[in-house]
């Protein structure tokens, strides 16, 4: 049988051929696998940027100080109360003080006690001034802010002094005498100024700070 004799080009071109072959389905891979690459960046950009992600911050929120009565004793009473324009006409006359045969408007609260208790801030603030009265006995004013004060008068000891830094429910000083209604022993009379002008203590208490700023 005679044999048939390929010719001269034909190996040099099945060889381009399967070269060429090769190096497109190299080329192909290659774009598959560089695009799976860059399909899985873009999910873990998606994830990143979702808009239900939420972010862990710390979120510190601003603190307001409460506000205490000025004593921490049980056995505290109302001697007198504020005198307010808005009560009754019988109410008016049992928060009126007597003395020296005049009758005042008691433009804060009288507390008494059967002994003698601590008296304390009722909010942080300044000692801004520390006197003693004739007929209040001694008396400590304590600013708050630029618009709220507090005053305490007829202490009988005094633990604080001008400029000291004071906390809500530090101790500033005990019970003591004045020469209004008779009360002569165990006594705070109490004020609240916001902007110059008194408030009832007693509606102080639950008033929310933010508002006296």
């Amino acid at each position: 049988m005679k044999k048939r004799k390929l010719k001269g080009y034909v190996l040099p071109t099945v060889y381009i051929l399967v070269i060429g072959i090769l190096f497109i389905s190299i080329s192909f891979l290659g774009s598959v696998l560089q695009s799976q690459i860059s399909y899985q960046d873009n999910l873990s950009v998606s994830a990143l940027e979702d808009d239900n992600t939420t972010p862990v911050i710390k979120n510190e929120e601003n603190v307001t100080e409460a506000q205490v009565k000025p004593f921490t004793s049980q056995n505290v009473s109302i001697s007198k109360s504020y005198y307010s324009k808005e009560d009754d006409e019988a109410t008016q006359q049992k928060s009126l003080v007597y003395y020296e045969k005049t009758y005042l408007q008691n433009s804060g609260v009288l507390y008494s006690s059967t002994e003698t208790f601590d008296v304390v801030s009722v909010l942080s603030g300044t000692v801004t001034n520390v006197a003693e009265d004739e007929i209040l006995g001694n008396v400590i004013e304590i600013t708050h802010n630029p618009n709220l004060k507090s005053v305490y008068y007829s202490l009988g000891e005094i633990t604080v002094k001008k400029d000291d830094a004071v906390m809500a429910g530090d101790v500033i000083g005990k019970s003591g005498d004045n020469l209004l209604d008779g009360e002569t022993e165990n006594c705070l009379l109490f004020e609240v100024y916001y902007n110059g002008n008194t408030i009832d203590p007693e509606d102080f208490y639950t008033m929310d700070i933010k508002d006296l700023q």
